[in-house]
């Protein structure tokens, strides 16, 4: 029987779908099963001894450390030495972060949160650090009870606001503490990372885009074959099953707690309209989006993505036209702002500049079109919206750290059950 890793549920609360944050103590006094996380926690170890894996990398657990785990990162404590009781914050991100970003940041700083977190999860706090993690962890839990003992309190007045205001305090502490510590050493070893590790990751971060396996393959540097079994050892999902299930969360998420059409919404998730996410999430959830979010909606907790609506027309126009000859002076015009503006709402929205995000967007194309066609690489910087091959070859070192021609010579392609490498299957020009 395959050790698939269990998949946590995606609302915070096991008795509340609207909830913005669940509080609880657990024990763990044996290793655990390894668990992929939909939704974001905060974990704080106030007793024992172990041993944590995120990601593949370990982590020594003592009293008051200080975990951050994003959504789709994989957990496993291998090692109890001493029986260990921690705090678990479970919370909703997307939205925490938005309300950062949108209704706190009056002065519209280029705020960058979830990135630093997702490269150092983890903060071994200091005395002073610990106490008012403590501080702000307890005042959670007066104004949202223990999920284990369904401790249900009634709301308080401003409640939702409140405890917004929580969990913008522990993200911000856990950045500065970030900021102020290096990063940690583990055992003075250099770590190698599996890249496997990263795949939910990025299959989640790109869920508007049409996700293959064959573009999956040429952006992690492995066989379909490999990425479909680690997928299923893991989860116990095929690839189009772990997707939607992805997609739905996605779904849910902002059906929840914002105010996007359905057709926006399937954009946003990677369906095809309104008719295809609608038959989707009737067969994995068992009633319509429209039902769903008139039962669930949270009015009070809108994202005000109507007032964002130009933000999305811009995104959306870029993710259509990437491989046109696309000009940041063109796109500002089209959209009567300034450059200016248009880097600020890029780098507010997706945490990437229109240069940076340009070259994402055709670089990923490229690599997708190097395993998939036998285009002349040459062909392939033009047809991705380069001017110049020797553009397109400088922007591809950059992102992939090997020139085009190293890339379809070393990446496997599946071809039934046969792995062949890609280079005889083409004739490769220098």
């Amino acid at each position: 029987m395959m050790n698939y890793a269990t998949v946590q549920d995606q609302f915070c609360s096991s008795y509340d779908k609207r909830k913005l944050c669940g509080y609880d103590v657990e024990f763990v006094d044996h290793p655990t099963r390894p668990l992929l996380h939909q939704t974001s926690r905060f974990l704080f170890f106030e007793k024992g001894a172990g041993n944590i894996k995120i990601d593949g990398i370990d982590y020594k657990l003592v009293p008051d450390t200080f975990i951050a785990i994003l959504p789709w990162e994989t957990t496993v404590i291998d090692e109890v030495t001493e029986p260990l009781q921690f705090i678990k914050v479970v919370y909703n991100s997307d939205f925490i972060t938005q309300s950062m970003k949108s209704t706190y940041n009056t002065e519209n700083e280029l705020l960058s949160i979830l990135t630093p977190i997702g490269n150092t999860p983890v903060i071994y706090c200091t005395r002073d650090e610990a106490r008012i993690i403590k501080n702000i962890l307890n005042e959670i839990k007066n104004e949202t009870g223990v999920e284990s003992i369904h401790d249900v309190l009634e709301e308080k007045e401003l409640s939702k606001v409140y405890v917004t205001n929580k969990l913008c305090e522990l993200l911000i502490h856990f950045k500065r503490f970030i900021t102020k510590k290096e990063c940690i050493q583990h055992d003075g070893q250099q770590i190698e990372l599996d890249q496997r590790n990263a795949i939910f990751k990025y299959m989640y971060s790109h869920l508007n885009e049409k996700q293959t396996l064959t573009k999956i393959s040429g952006v992690f540097y492995m066989s379909e074959s490999a990425i479909s079994k680690y997928i299923m050892d893991v989860t116990g999902y095929s690839f189009g099953e772990l997707l939607n299930e992805m997609r739905i969360v996605k779904a849910i998420d902002l059906l929840t707690y914002t105010d996007m059409t359905l057709n926006e919404i399937a954009d946003i998730t990677g369906f095809t309209d309104a008719s295809h996410i609608s038959k989707v999430f009737n067969d994995r959830v068992g009633t319509t989006p429209k039902i769903y979010q008139n039962i669930y909606r949270n009015t009070h907790d809108i994202f005000g993505e109507k007032e964002k609506s130009v933000s999305f027309e811009i995104i959306t126009y870029i993710y259509e036209n990437y491989m046109e000859d696309l000009r940041i002076q063109d796109v500002a015009n089209k959209f009567k702002i300034s450059v200016v503006e248009l880097n600020r709402i890029l780098l507010f929205q997706l945490e990437r500049n229109f240069e940076d995000l340009l070259n994402f967007l055709r670089i990923n194309k490229a690599c997708e079109m190097m395993l998939t066609t036998d285009m002349a690489i040459t062909d392939i910087g033009l047809a991705v919206g380069y001017n110049t091959v020797k553009t397109f070859n400088r922007n591809f070192m950059r992102l992939k750290n090997m020139t085009p021609g190293e890339f379809r010579k070393t990446i496997l392609f599946q071809k039934g059950s046969e792995t062949i490498l890609v280079e005889n299957l083409h004739a490769e020009e220098e």
